[in-house]
Formats: structure tokens, sequence, C-alpha cells
């Protein structure tokens, strides 16, 4: 029967070995929340008539459970390592306030040391006002909205677009002090805040550079090319609708490559590379590059071993983001938990950072309680492989 709350059969999974520890070893509590629909579990029911209809089927109950696989990993790591863990795992839905209520009413959860949903606006809310009154660290792997921070338990993973602007411009300043910088944007509100901090903060970077409407400058673009050094291009136009920015990005790079008489260095969303009509060749060509907290890099040696005990675990690939992040956040909170005890939510930043996959660094923004991690990686494309060119 249906309880009033699904909490999935893998509730109180005790990482550490039984009763083997003493009660002196610190015991920390983990609650993990995310959307495993365990309720639509008989979508999964395949026989000899339907299985040619289900092998491209998107089942909901996939979604999200790596980012449980990653965080299993780290924990048995770090059971093996004497950490004494009790870890929690509740199915609440993507935006579900019913079944969130219920989890937060379970009266354990106010003991809990650290609480990790994977879910949207609503829901996270909620959790959040609870981790407020109860003075529990609250982790959010994937927001990049930075009004989740004015809770001061709030650790976000994902930087916000100002903190991805230091990062680019912080690499220009080392790897290329001499470049031309030239920042495209369109009129948009979204933009305006990203805009006034290029505009405010550039000439700390570099001594060369032009912030240009696009919209209202696109034909007149190649004038702002200087021969003889590089031209850094940073595109910070994302149109709303899907299909009309692949045909911004296919005639962007288009019009790029025709300037092929100038040394150009592009920056652009890596969602560019998911698109159909880009040319792989043509952005190699224009020495692509895009900045990400997360990405299956496998010419990182500690991604590398995390693979190896991925498939080992599952037999299978993890998938591009949530595995590695599941297994990042509890490596490193629970070793922050253990060095920090209660003076985590004042100075979150520890030195043993040598198993994650990418490091964090965590630093309040002005105006805002929470902590948000700043650490951003470059990457580019050579020989039509993604590598890692420089993290900060």
């Amino acid at each position: 029967m249906k309880r009033k709350l699904k909490i999935l059969l893998l509730v109180l999974i005790c990482l550490a070995v039984g009763n083997v520890y003493s009660q002196s070893r610190q015991e920390i509590k983990v609650a993990m929340l995310l959307p495993l629909y365990y309720d639509n579990i008989d979508e999964l029911s395949f026989n000899q008539y339907n299985i040619a209809e289900k092998r491209n089927a998107n089942y909901r109950c996939f979604s999200y459970i790596s980012f449980y696989e990653g965080a299993r990993i780290a924990l048995d790591k770090l059971e093996r390592q004497g950490y004494k863990i009790t870890f929690f795992v509740f199915d609440v839905g993507e935006n579900d306030i019913k079944k969130t209520s219920e989890v937060l009413e379970q009266e354990e959860m106010k003991e809990m040391d650290l609480i990790v949903p994977l879910v949207f606006k609503n829901s996270f809310d909620l959790i959040s006002k609870f981790s407020q009154e109860h003075q529990i660290p609250l982790v959010n792997p994937m927001s990049p909205n930075n009004d989740i921070l004015l809770n001061e338990y709030v650790f976000k993973i994902q930087p916000d677009d100002i903190s991805i602007a230091q990062t680019t411009m912080k690499y220009i300043q080392e790897k290329h002090s001499n470049a031309n910088v030239i920042i495209l944007y369109e009129d948009s509100k979204n933009d305006n805040s990203l805009i006034n901090w290029y505009k405010s903060n550039i000439n700390s970077y570099t001594s060369s550079w032009t912030i240009i409407n696009y919209k209202k400058n696109a034909a007149k673009l190649k004038n702002y090319f200087k021969p003889n050094v590089k031209n850094i291009v940073i595109n910070l136009i994302t149109k709303i609708d899907p299909n009309e920015n692949k045909v911004f990005a296919n005639t962007l790079t288009k019009k790029l490559f025709g300037f092929n008489n100038y040394d150009i260095t592009l920056f652009a969303p890596f969602e560019w590379l998911d698109f159909s009509n880009i040319d792989y060749s043509m952005l190699e060509r224009l020495d692509y590059h895009f900045t990400l907290t997360y990405l299956n890099d496998y010419t990182n040696p500690n991604f590398v071993d995390f693979v190896k005990e991925y498939r080992k675990h599952f037999r299978t690939e993890p998938d591009k983001i949530y595995a590695a992040l599941g297994y990042d956040i509890m490596m490193y909170f629970i070793k922050a938990l253990k060095e920090k005890k209660q003076s985590l939510t004042s100075e979150p930043n520890i030195k043993d950072m040598q198993e994650m996959i990418n490091h964090y660094h965590f630093r309040h923004l002005p105006n805002y309680p929470g902590w948000q991690n700043e650490t951003t990686t470059i990457y580019n494309i050579k020989n039509y492989k993604i590598k890692s060119e420089w993290s900060y």
C-alpha cells in the first residue's frame, strides 16, 4: 500500500560498519531528497512484445538515479576511511510540495547534519526554510539563482554568471595578457548585471577591449578586430527559443570563420556542442572555449578513477553531470563536517580535496549570507576532443 510518503526502500542506509565503531566516533547523518519516481517503477516492465517500443523511452525513474549512485561511491570510500555515516534517501518528486513537506515532518530530519536535495525551486524553498529553522547545512547542487543564498546555511555549487566572468577574465589576464577582448551581448534585462560587471571591472584585466551590442552592430563586427594579436570573442548571447539559438550559433561561427586573417579565440556556451548544425571543425579552427563546473573529463585522473569504480558498481558509464556531482558533494561535505563540526557555516573551506573530481572553494557574495562555490574550469577542443585547460 502507498503511504503518505514513499520513502525509498534505500531509507536508512547505514554506511558505517554496524556497531563496530565506538560511540565516541562522530556520526554524521545525511538526508538526500531527490526524484526517483518509485511510483513509476512499473514503466520498466519489459516483455518480448514491447521491448522495441520501450527501448528509446525516457524513463523518469532513471533521470536522477546517477546522482545517488555517485554519492554511494563516495560514501563507500569514506566508510573504508573510517567515517561513520547514516544516510537517508527520500523520493520526493521534482517539485512536489506535499511529499517534501511530509519528509520534513519526519522527526529524524531535525537531527540531520546535512541535507542534499536535488529538487526544483518550490520544494527547495521549503527545505531551505526548514534548514534555517533547525540550523542544518543545505547543499543546492544545480541552481544558478543567487537568491537561494539568503539562507546562511545554504551552499550553492553552481557559480553565478559574474563568478564565471571573473574566471574567464583571470584566464585571459594570465594566458593572453596582450589580447584584444570583444564582448558580444544583446539588449536584455537578464544581461544587465553581467554587462555592468564587465564595464566596471574589465580594465582590471586587460587594456584592449570592446563591449558590443551585437543586434545593433553585427554588420560592423569586423571593425573591432585587430591584426597581429589574439582577438578573444566572449559571446554572452543566448536566445530563449532553442531553434533560434541554434541559428544564431551557426551564423556567428560562420561570420567569425570568415575573418580568417585574424587570430581568434571564441568563448561560447557549452550547449553549442549539442547543436546538430554546428561544424566541429569550424569550432576547432576558432579555438572554441567554454566554462563549466562539471564535465566528464577523461583527462582528469580523479575522474578516471571514479569511472572505474562506477563501472564496477553499476556496469555502465556515468552521465554527463549528476554522478560526478553526487560523488564530489559527499566527498567534500562529509570531510568538512568531520573537520569543522559546528563551524562549517562560518568557514567551510577545507584543504583535503585530493580525491575530488573538481575542487570547491566557497565565498560570500555581497549581501548574501549563504556560500557559493566559485570554482570553474575552462575547456577547449583539440583534435575533436574536449580537454580541460585551466581552473580557478
